[in-house]
């Protein structure tokens, strides 16, 4: 049993940004020490979904986005909200038990916060910014990111709501020495990507990124809503005078960042005298394309760049590994628990990995991992160590609020056929479509899929009452502000 549990999400890591994982990279010293002492490094950790609230809310509660909430943000619909409502998520399982349950960072609100002693409030959005740079990006186009740098130094001075540092925010609540669970939302690693900009010149120098021309990228991307209303946006004149290659860079640097705040996370523990008593999980919700697929810096799709999650253990009872097994982050939830000494709905889909960390019972391989999206657009996927199969299904609320459902809702573009399949071991970048060669494949993985969605269960939901939250507005304009549509 360990004493206390943390739980990190670096909102939008990608996999192949951590040492660990990727040996190539030298971004992350602090989640790397984590792996390297009494640490186990999942190298296959898949997320459920590729957008924050069925992700948090499958870690929180271990079933799979389609049997609790699938959409997100504005899209979730009354019946998904009832479902989160009707589960047992692991905070209120912890709260019930009297452990201490912290929440900071990102706030979510809603369902999300549910078990928690203490969570974050939303702080207004400022999409106001906006509006403002699209008038002035009328007399220059390099204008509106100016209005969007002006706009948010002059919201620091004047919003007094926003939450402090994360670490800071949960070592400072653990003074009393009680049992606890942390769980920790970081959004350095989120677009826009506002580093320290020498950190982002320091990796410039050091490494090499493309420098094809910003203004040209912009202007062949006029009809990707998103590239023109948010990247846009978010872009300096230092990204113009380099190119592409820095907002890449951008995103590398808030890797360091965040990976730093994990090292203040060990570094009070261990003042505080609470590290050896803490598991410290780390993982992310999603990762993030940066220029894969024609998907710019979102984390849309059902490819590798947007699924593969860092996943790293560390803690009393665990032992130095690295794990090639398949496992998704519903598997999250039981296994806290388990730590805790407690016992997960046997309805969920997630598996304890004790198995993986400890010397324990054995553990019987997955064969494939199933990812879901339904935000910009409605796949279904189904991945094993060979293929990957991806499949358009329809989705009445994406037909209905953005008239398409394989037609993406950010970039105003078909990303794929309604069908695809990959060779990983010859394409692992899932370049080339070769679902007409392989029908056989394509007939098997299908079968896959039917089996395991007709062997999920739902929570008992035993009310059609609509679900309401008092802050929702202020979390969906915080989503807008993040370059949510």
């Amino acid at each position: 049993m360990s004493q206390n549990v943390i739980v990190v999400v670096v909102d939008a890591l990608r996999a192949d940004r951590v040492g660990a994982i990727n040996r190539e990279r030298d971004l992350t010293p602090n989640i790397d020490r984590l792996a390297r002492n009494n640490g186990v490094i999942f190298k296959n950790a898949f997320a459920c979904t590729n957008a924050t609230d069925p992700s948090i809310t499958t870690i929180h509660s271990g079933y799979d986005p389609s049997s609790t909430v699938i959409h997100h943000g504005p899209y979730v619909r009354d019946e998904e909200k009832q479902r989160a409502e009707a589960m047992t998520s692991v905070p209120e399982q912890l709260q019930d038990a009297d452990i201490h349950t912290i929440a900071t960072g990102r706030p979510l609100s809603r369902w999300h916060k549910a078990g928690f002693d203490q969570y974050p409030e939303p702080t207004f959005g400022r999409n106001r910014r906006r509006a403002i740079g699209e008038r002035l990006e009328t007399l220059h186009p390099r204008l509106r990111s100016l209005a969007g740098w002006l706009y948010e130094r002059v919201s620091e001075t004047t919003t007094s709501n926003e939450t402090g540092d994360e670490i800071d925010n949960l070592l400072g609540r653990l003074d009393d020495g009680r049992q606890f669970y942390g769980f920790v939302h970081l959004m350095d690693t989120h677009a826009p990507y506002e580093p320290n900009e020498q950190l982002v010149d320091e990796l410039l120098d050091r490494r090499e990124y493309p420098q094809d021309d910003l203004s040209e990228f912009f202007a062949a991307h006029q009809e990707n809503d998103h590239v023109r209303e948010f990247i846009k946006e978010h872009t300096s004149s230092a990204d113009y005078e380099y190119g592409v290659g820095r907002l890449i860079a951008r995103y590398d640097a808030t890797v360091i960042e965040a990976d730093r705040k994990i090292g203040r996370l060990i570094d009070g523990l261990r003042e505080r005298g609470r590290y050896e008593e803490t598991t410290i999980i780390v993982t992310s919700d999603h990762g993030e394309s940066l220029d894969e697929h024609g998907i710019f810096f979102d984390h849309h799709g059902l490819y590798d760049e947007s699924i593969h999650v860092p996943l790293v253990i560390s803690g009393p009872e665990t032992q130095t590994a690295r794990r090639e097994e398949f496992v998704q982050l519903y598997d999250l939830a039981p296994t806290v628990l388990q730590l805790f000494d407690l016992t997960a709905d046997n309805k969920i889909v997630g598996r304890p990995l004790q198995p993986l960390i400890t010397d324990g019972d054995s553990w019987t391989d997955r064969e494939y991992i199933v990812a879901r999206e339904a935000h910009t657009q409605s796949r279904i996927s189904i991945r094993t160590s060979s293929w990957k199969y991806i499949n358009h299904i329809e989705d009445t609320v994406l037909e209905r609020e953005r008239g398409d459902s394989l037609h993406c809702g950010y970039c105003n573009c078909f990303h794929g056929a309604e069908t695809e399949l990959y060779d990983l071991n010859e394409d692992p970048d899932e370049k080339e479509n070769i679902v007409e060669n392989y029908p056989d494949i394509v007939t098997e993985l299908e079968a896959k899929l039917d089996t395991y969605e007709g062997s999920l269960n739902y929570p008992d939901s035993t009310t059609e009452t609509k679900v309401t939250y008092d802050n929702e507005s202020e979390v969906m304009e915080r989503l807008e502000d993040l370059g949510y549509r």
